[in-house]
């Protein structure tokens, strides 16, 4: 753990007094221009907006298997909307409208964290079951869609 004096220090000699001090500025939010009066939390996130922390390898790799949960759990969404015919590759707009307005969360499926995809993933497996037992029905919009027929005329 580095100490706030070596904090200091570091950023001292990195940087000069009228170079560090509109950053301090806008890190205090106009509170204050001098590095010797910043509070510790102050001083802390001032030095890692200059160094960031690096990582580890098992932060990394913890990083990329979150990131690959996610991408299944969307996945599994879109693999859905595509089959009821609500999302297409070439138009996310009906899938859009969609998630900002009928989803539980409402808001982009980019936005949903692990946690709130339990209850969007039951909605849509939900909206599959109810595809699959209209598509049963001759003349329905699944039944179409299903077969690949086009939609007869409504005239």
């Amino acid at each position: 753990m580095i100490t706030n004096a070596v904090m200091r220090t570091h950023l001292e000699k990195k940087f000069s007094k009228s170079e560090l001090e509109p950053a301090i500025w806008l890190h205090t939010n106009s509170r204050t221009g001098n590095i010797d009066e910043l509070t510790p939390d102050e001083l802390e996130s001032l030095y890692y907006a200059f160094f960031p922390k690096h990582l580890t390898v098992y932060e990394e790799l913890n990083n990329q298997y979150a990131e690959k949960h996610l991408k299944s759990l969307r996945s599994i969404v879109l693999k859905d909307a595509q089959y009821i015919g609500l999302y297409d590759p070439g138009d996310w707009t009906p899938f859009n409208r969609f998630m900002l307005e009928l989803s539980p969360s409402k808001k982009a499926l980019k936005d949903y964290t692990a946690e709130e995809f339990e209850p969007l993933i039951k909605q849509f497996k939900s909206l599959r079951t109810k595809y699959n037992k209209s598509a049963k029905i001759p003349g329905t919009k699944e039944w179409h869609h299903k077969n690949k027929l086009p939609f007869p005329s409504k005239n």
